[in-house]
């Protein structure tokens, strides 16, 4: 089980994780008192807890087509004849 780490300790792990990757030796290095199976057990938790908070929805993107004409009064003009 991973100690409890402060706000400024998971400050530190992203930004040294983002900058470094996983050399976790050399990210707790720069964490007193902390062991690199330590950081590197408490980031697997913390982005598996990430990815099941949050749920992705990917926007779907389509082009129409140039010749695609579209008006709002095209239904009303329709019915009036």
């Amino acid at each position: 089980m991973v100690k409890e780490m402060s706000s400024q300790e998971e400050d530190l792990i992203h930004r040294l994780h983002r900058l470094l990757g996983d050399r976790w030796e050399m990210i707790a290095g720069r964490l007193q008192n902390r062991r690199a199976e330590e950081v590197e057990e408490y980031r697997r938790i913390m982005k598996e807890k990430r990815r099941n908070e949050v749920e992705t929805i990917k926007p779907i993107a389509f082009r129409i087509s140039s010749s695609f004409k579209f008006t709002m009064n095209s239904v009303d003009q329709e019915t009036d004849h």
